[in-house]
């Protein structure tokens, strides 16, 4: 049997096979080695022969008790007058499995009975005086040399495999995480285009609905402006689904979505805004100047974010919306009156479409990741003030910012 086929045989197996050697050829050595002085080998040799190999079969589970079972069995043995053979090793192959699995002082501990029987076996063997003491103490110290060295390999590689095993669940808790923090961005992109797209498709319904009799033209405006915003919806959430639909086998046969929209889209987010009711008056400041391409995003959804606001809770309102360039940032600055009309100063607004409360969230959220800062707060008299301002560099990793008053709800 080979090397290799011995090691995968189970412990169990492989100890027996051990023990039963050394118990068959210490009989074989007793029955043909037959020098005088020496008590007959018989019944009781053959006996007490095996019982100083047999301890070895469960050496590594009791190792303790094979040595001293051996060492026992053995030193009766010679006792009783019968010459030493080569059941003398047999506790020391206990010890090394001792100083293999346990500890040094144990270790030490179990060397004694294994030195005394070496001692034992010297003296039955008349050996010189020297020679039996050289024997008693080196043999002992080079098995537990052997076996400490096995001790600390087992624990080195027990060490690697907890290291390994919190390897893999650190990289495994890092993947989930960033699948989390994915997720939670396409939540803030989903409820962004779902929020605005809907909210001005409700709005633009109930126009129709109301004039549907008595102004066709205004109807036939407002049913197609909720028809291009559905499309616009449904072209956004089908670029998010292809994001998430990511397949290998899939490349290269299908041209991809246009990307996320940016700010050059600005206008057109004003169009469908101002198509949805409201009276929005756009200024722009400064030189514009390429913006990283994740200000560049994070810009358009807070201006979408706060224009859905404001068509849900403050329908027809007037809206000043401006965006200023500045050397080091971009600012962009959303207000409203609060849908205040022909003298009404009143601060309540007619929640026509319900929200979750999430939008400023977002928003804020978005902010922090570009490093800058974001404020929303009501104004006296009715009315809401959204004002971001996100660095002109690449984003750096910032902490969450105190936005100033507190969110729409």
């Amino acid at each position: 049997m080979t090397p290799s086929r011995l090691r995968r045989l189970p412990p169990l197996v492989a100890d027996s096979a051990v023990a039963v050697g050394f118990a068959a050829v210490g009989c074989i050595a007793g029955a043909y080695y037959r020098p005088p002085g020496w008590h007959t080998f018989d019944a009781l040799g053959y006996a007490l022969s095996c019982l100083a190999a047999l301890p070895l079969t469960v050496r590594r589970r009791l190792p303790v008790t094979t040595v001293l079972a051996s060492a026992a069995a053995y030193a009766v043995y010679l006792g009783l007058g019968y010459q030493p053979s080569v059941n003398v090793w047999t506790p020391v192959v206990g010890l090394l499995s001792v100083a293999g699995c346990r500890p040094l002082a144990v270790s030490w501990a179990a060397a004694a009975p294994v030195g005394a029987v070496m001692v034992l076996s010297g003296l039955a063997g008349r050996l010189h005086p020297a020679l039996v003491v050289a024997q008693a103490a080196l043999v002992p110290v080079v098995a537990i040399a052997f076996g400490h060295t096995r001790y600390l390999l087992v624990r080195a590689n027990a060490r690697l495999r907890e290291v390994t095993a919190d390897l893999v669940a650190e990289q495994e808790a890092r993947a989930r995480n960033a699948v989390t923090l994915e997720r939670m961005a396409i939540a803030r992109e989903l409820h962004d285009v779902v929020a605005h797209h809907l909210s001005v498709i409700t709005i633009q319904a109930g126009l129709a609905e109301t004039v549907l009799t008595s102004d066709v033209p205004a109807a036939r405006g407002a049913l197609r402006t909720v028809a291009e915003t559905g499309r616009g919806a449904l072209d956004e959430l089908r670029r998010l689904l292809t994001v998430l639909r990511v397949q290998s086998d899939d490349a290269g046969q299908e041209p991809p979505y246009e990307a996320a929209p940016r700010l050059d889209q600005l206008p057109e987010l004003v169009g469908g805004a101002t198509a949805a009711g409201l009276d929005i008056r756009f200024t722009a400041a400064g030189e514009p100047v390429p913006l990283p391409p994740v200000v560049d995003v994070c810009v358009y959804r807070v201006a979408q974010e706060a224009l859905t606001n404001v068509i849900k809770h403050a329908p027809g309102a007037r809206v000043d919306l401006s965006l200023d360039y500045t050397p080091d940032q971009v600012v962009l600055a959303i207000r409203d009156d609060g849908g205040q009309r022909g003298g009404v100063r009143t601060g309540e607004r007619p929640e026509t479409v319900p929200g979750a409360g999430l939008g400023l969230i977002g928003m804020r959220e978005r902010a922090r990741i570009c490093g800058g800062r974001l404020s929303a707060t009501p104004r006296d008299g009715g009315g809401f003030d959204v004002e971001v301002a996100l660095p002109l560099r690449e984003p750096r990793r910032a902490g969450p910012e105190e936005a100033e008053g507190q969110g729409r709800p």
